[in-house]
Formats: C-alpha cells, sequence, structure tokens
C-alpha cells in the first residue's frame, strides 16, 4: 500500500512547539494533503516531567486535523526519517536548533535529502533547507563566461 502525501511536524516535549503545528497546518492545508505530528522523548525518565507539555501539544495537533505520536527512544532522527517514510511526508517541520546543537536537523536531512525541512523560530520566522534537485544549477554557458 502507497502512503498518501503527507506534512509532518517534529516537536519535543516544550509547550512552544505549538507554533510548528499551526505552520505545518498551513501547509497541509495549501498541499491538501495531511497533517502528523510527531513527538521523539529519551527513553530515559525525564527529571522533570512533561506531561502537561505533552498533553497540551497532542491537544493542539488534535485541534489542527493531526494526531500526535509520541517515541520514548534516543536516536530521534532515525525514529523520525522513518515516520516520514511511513506516512509520506513531502515536507518536515522543526523547531531551531539551539545552542548546544543536537545535530536532529543535520541527521534528518542526511537521512532524507530529497525531503525539504523547515524550521519555525521562536518568531514564527521560517528557514528552509530544501533538496539539492530543487536548486536551479546555474547554466554551464553562463558559469563558462563568468570563469573566463
Amino acid at each position: 500500500m502507497k502512503a498518501k502525501s503527507a506534512v509532518m511536524v517534529c516537536v519535543t516535549g516544550q509547550r512552544d512547539c505549538d507554533r510548528l503545528i499551526r505552520a505545518g497546518r498551513r501547509m497541509a492545508d495549501e498541499r491538501q494533503c495531511s497533517l502528523h505530528v510527531l513527538c521523539v522523548q529519551p527513553a530515559v525518565l525525564c527529571e522533570k516531567p512533561c506531561g502537561e507539555e505533552l498533553e497540551y501539544l497532542r491537544q493542539t495537533a488534535r485541534d489542527a486535523g493531526a494526531e500526535m505520536t509520541v517515541y520514548f527512544q534516543d536516536n530521534a532522527p532515525v525514529v523520525a526519517a522513518s515516520m516520514a517514510r511511513k506516512i509520506g511526508a513531502k515536507h518536515i517541520f522543526t523547531g531551531m536548533a539551539e545552542t548546544p546543537v543536537n545535530g536532529f536537523v543535520e541527521i534528518l536531512h542526511k537521512l532524507l535529502p530529497k525531503t525539504p525541512i523547515s524550521m519555525v523560530s521562536r518568531d514564527e520566522i521560517i528557514y528552509n533547507i530544501w533538496p539539492e534537485q530543487a536548486r536551479k544549477p546555474a547554466a554551464p554557458a553562463k558559469l563558462a563566461a563568468a570563469v573566463e
């Protein structure tokens, strides 16, 4: 069975990830496809309980017409890539990496090099990583003329 087209949103256990769900919903509406929300938490139980935040995000996802899947696993990029393939994700939304950078977006991009990734900053500015084939290379004639 072939997966249908979808937009996938990767959230953490932070309440302000609701901005990612809103951005994903807008794109899913534009592309007339489904929206899926994924949260991958570390396998080790958190010292700080995050149940309230996850419930808030689950409700936000539900209000946006999406189900939220939560996994407790330490290799978040691999889980996200697997889920993206399973649901047929054509675009992925994440938050912006903060210090220290954990490499989630970079690893996810390496695992899914043909899938666009949009990172939404805290002030809701969207930054994109586009697949190589989506970038237009310079025409060989223009490139040769520039070298001469």
